[in-house]
């Protein structure tokens, strides 16, 4: 990974961490994905009881983390772990002494995350963390990404994760993580002159983005299509994606339905190369006969919904059957 161009290919896999320190069997998990090259495990360390009521879990011990990251070490996964999803002072200290328990035999497939969505419905102190992270000397995350641009100094680590929005356009959305990479100016919510909330100009994280956990298969309607189109965005927008489901959340082994969205997913994730984030960004206005068309560098071409399988332009080579991805030399 390191020095060269790494496509991100997670996999919501939240309670697994607990599962295996409880003892249970997780191969029937790892082997429902590893086929399909996804090598991202995210998982949650604890989860909060009021939110998760029985379901709840509490944080998995430094010796069971470490047998944990081992254990998925050995078959080639890399771990998101996610240190805090609940703001409470207590949960803080203990996600400290965690790090710099971590630190004594440093586990080299761990991506730590300060807290999920930090700012959404809580307030987590990631920033209390940056230190403890930052001698950990690992690639990783702060979460922050709701109120980036108001408080641009909560985005830190060396990515980003966001979460984009689960509307009906949801897999043209992946584009947001170009717009976090690159930044924005001064908006007004509703458009200008519209008297809405005003927000300032944002610079830009100018860090690798990861769409780290669109919208579930069961929430979408289980279109495969509209999976591989939103995982495709990710792979040309930023650094690439995690599939999101409703039996990940539990670390259980998919449905049919989530595993075939899981399959489309993937294909999209591996669609072009994993340089291909790294052109200028474009659009192309197909006049209605698509949701959105993007462009990357003038070779890399999505088609969000087409309702023709036809490029735009000439020489552009379909690398599908239905008309999304394209490339040209």
């Amino acid at each position: 990974m390191a020095g060269a161009p790494w496509r991100y290919k997670g996999v919501t896999a939240f309670r697994l961490i607990d599962r295996d320190a409880r003892g249970e069997d997780i191969t029937p998990f790892l082997n429902a994905y590893e086929p399909l090259g996804f090598n991202v495990l995210r998982v949650f360390w604890y989860t909060p009881a009021k939110d998760w009521g029985a379901d709840a879990w509490e944080p998995t011990p430094a010796a069971g983390v470490c047998a944990f990251l081992a254990k998925t070490a050995a078959r080639g996964w890399h771990v998101e772990l996610v240190l805090l999803t609940e703001g409470e002072p207590d949960r803080l200290a203990q996600a400290r002494a965690l790090l710099d328990e971590l630190r004594t035999d440093t586990p080299v497939n761990l991506l730590p995350e300060a807290g999920n969505e930090p700012t959404t419905h809580k307030v987590i102190n990631t920033p209390a963390l940056r230190a403890a992270l930052d001698a950990l000397g690992l690639p990783y995350s702060s979460g922050d990404y709701e109120s980036i641009d108001i408080e641009p100094a909560r985005n830190f680590g060396a990515y980003t994760c966001i979460h984009t929005p689960r509307d009906g356009e949801w897999p043209r959305k992946a584009k947001d993580l170009r717009e976090f990479y690159d930044g924005w100016g001064p908006w007004e919510e509703g458009g200008e002159g519209s008297g809405g909330t005003k927000h300032p100009a944002f610079a830009g994280c100018h860090r690798p983005c990861v769409a780290d956990e669109p919208i579930r298969p069961d929430q979408a309607g289980f279109v495969a299509l509209d999976f591989y189109t939103y995982a495709a965005v990710a792979s040309i927008m930023g650094a690439g994606a995690t599939f999101h489901s409703k039996t990940g959340t539990h670390g259980l082994v998919p449905t049919a339905d989530e595993l075939r969205c899981a399959e489309a997913f993937a294909r999209g994730l591996d669609v072009f190369p994993a340089d291909a984030a790294l052109g200028g960004y474009g659009r192309i206005d197909e006049q209605g006969a698509t949701l959105r068309t993007y462009t990357m560098g003038n070779r890399y071409m999505v088609r969000i919904r087409p309702q023709t399988r036809t490029a735009p332009e000439p020489g552009w080579t379909a690398l599908d059957q239905d008309g999304i991805c394209w490339q040209r030399s």
